[in-house]
């Protein structure tokens, strides 16, 4: 999940025992939409309800995944605004909370960390797409 401040800025979590940001999500229940895994996942790891009819696929997305070694992951990519004044904290496995722009997000990351595979190439994308510094 994409998830975006007002000012840009993009939600990228760490979770415990590891080194990579990723982005918040997870993987499916067995009857879960991607929309429906996407919206329980932010309310598990951020505190944050999101309304599923305002998420926007943004695509699908054949990675390596972050950590678990020598997996590709499928992820389906959704974004969507973070409501004004809303309280977003890490919880459950979620060690560390970082808010990034997209054109820095390499630069702004915690010594010793790097970002995933699929961040990477979202963020990456989305410099490209907008051609600006959002900081």
């Amino acid at each position: 999940m994409v998830l975006q401040r007002h000012d840009g800025r993009i939600a990228l979590v760490r979770k415990h025992h590891t080194r990579f940001f990723i982005f918040p999500g997870g993987k499916p229940e067995p009857t879960e939409t991607g929309v429906d895994t996407a919206v329980r996942e932010v309310r598990e790891e951020l505190g944050v309800q999101l309304d599923g009819h305002l998420l926007q696929h943004v695509g699908d997305y054949t990675t390596p995944a972050a950590n678990e070694a020598q997996t590709q992951l499928l992820s389906q990519v959704y974004t969507a605004q973070l409501p004004a004044d809303v309280p977003v904290s890490a919880q459950a496995e979620i060690a560390e909370l970082i808010w990034v722009a997209p054109s820095t997000a390499n630069d702004e990351l915690p010594e010793g960390t790097t970002l995933a595979p699929l961040s990477a190439l979202i963020l990456e994308s989305r410099e490209e797409s907008y051609g600006h510094d959002t900081r």
